[in-house]
């Protein structure tokens, strides 16, 4: 029975890598991800098909140094870090592991090969098993990690994350690292071990297939703060040009690229911190620019209102105001202490309270003001609400409707 359904896994999932690999010219990190899926269905087949042909062992084993790298690859591939091929060196454990495998297979049959890995206590064979399991856990847990900056990231760019935040890989991770551990138990002990891996193995590929097929590599302007990024090229100053954007008073000014001012003489102020002050050396960030790209976002707050777009985006905003992505991005983190996800939606709160504030608006739902407001997601208002207000949206509403806001 056991036979039988670990046979279907696998052959399920060879049939799943195959649109994943075909649809790699259209999304380049879907190779990776049915290399991966390659990998774990060659590995759930190897006991059923060694059980009835010993003599093939070795043939679905190359995985076993393969599976990490191919996931962490297509984590890089999807957050838009890419894989160069200075990647290749992640690599390197595989190419061993298939010349070793060929190698052993030329002087020796497949049962004789398990043989000797088996000879004595199986000392040798668990070592390598294990070993083999840190490996691929090692790139599940570099996977997690490049996730989590990725959603810092994420956070810096758009004001809508729910589409791109990538959960279900997050998810994915942490089901990968349980096979991992299922693994061993599994091949030492089998029974219940085994029926645990398969279960696993099978939500793996529910993951991939529910998710993976439609997901898209999503793209993240390059910022100066971005780890392991080149720097944006042009440094930013104030300039007379023709205005980006009209604006009224400003509007002969535009905020424009320029050649890199020299360093400033004299010691750092107190309150910039060394290595801040090294990430944006080169930015062209002065008083002067700080309060045009102030003054044009209150403007354009207070009458564009640009977060009522619910997918407005930072790389939009900072064209609409006249600047480069990477200067609002310095302002709002270190003028206003806010990444440009809590700032959008900062404003987009302030706009529900008001909304809700309006007797015209009492029988209007709460989702609805929110939605009316620039939210598309309920758990981003209600989140982002109690954050700033201290109070559920309910609560606020029940404390707070017909009340004028303060004044000044």
């Amino acid at each position: 029975m056991q036979y039988g359904i670990e046979l279907a896994t696998g052959l399920l999932g060879l049939f799943l890598a195959l649109p994943l690999i075909a649809l790699r010219r259209s999304r380049p990190a879907n190779a990776w991800l049915g290399l991966f899926v390659v990998s774990v269905s060659l590995l759930t087949l190897a006991f059923p098909v060694y059980s009835a042909r010993p003599d093939w062992f070795g043939l679905f084993d190359w995985p076993l140094a393969g599976i990490g790298p191919f996931f962490y690859c297509y984590v890089r591939g999807v957050t838009g870090l890419g894989n160069a091929r200075r990647q290749g060196w992640h690599f390197l454990p595989l190419a061993c592991l298939v010349a070793a495998l060929v190698y052993g297979r030329s002087q020796m049959s497949g049962i004789g090969l398990l043989g000797w890995l088996l000879a004595g206590s199986g000392l040798l064979f668990q070592t390598l098993l294990l070993g083999f399991q840190l490996h691929a856990a090692g790139y599940a847990l570099a996977a997690l990690v490049r996730l989590a900056q990725y959603r810092r990231r994420l956070r810096d760019c758009y004001s809508s994350t729910g589409r791109r935040d990538l959960a279900w890989l997050t998810w994915l991770c942490i089901v990968f690292i349980t096979l991992l551990v299922l693994w061993v138990p599994s091949n030492l002990f089998g029974g219940v071990w085994g029926v645990l891996l398969i279960g696993g193995r099978l939500l793996t590929l529910y993951f991939v297939g529910w998710f993976g097929l439609r997901q898209t590599a999503v793209f993240l302007p390059p910022l100066a703060a971005d780890p392991g990024l080149p720097p944006a090229a042009p440094a930013i100053t104030v300039v007379r040009a023709a205005p980006a954007v009209a604006l009224p008073d400003d509007a002969a000014v535009a905020i424009a690229p320029t050649a890199p001012p020299a360093p400033a003489a004299g010691p750092m102020p107190d309150d910039v911190a060394p290595a801040e002050h090294d990430k944006y050396a080169r930015s062209g960030m002065t008083d002067g620019v700080s309060e045009l790209i102030g003054s044009r976002l209150a403007r354009r707050a207070a009458h564009e209102r640009d977060h009522l777009d619910p997918d407005v985006k930072l790389t939009d905003l900072a064209e609409r105001i006249g600047t480069s992505p990477q200067l609002l991005s310095q302002y709002l983190n270190h003028v206003l202490g806010l990444n440009f996800f809590d700032y959008i939606n900062g404003l987009r709160v302030a706009e529900v309270q008001t909304l809700m504030r309006d007797p015209a608006n009492d029988a209007r739902t709460l989702i609805d003001l929110a939605f009316a407001a620039g939210f598309n997601s309920k758990s981003t208002f209600n989140t982002s609400f109690k954050k700033i207000s201290g109070l559920a949206p309910s609560a606020w509403r029940g404390r707070h409707a017909r009340t004028s806001a303060p004044i000044g």
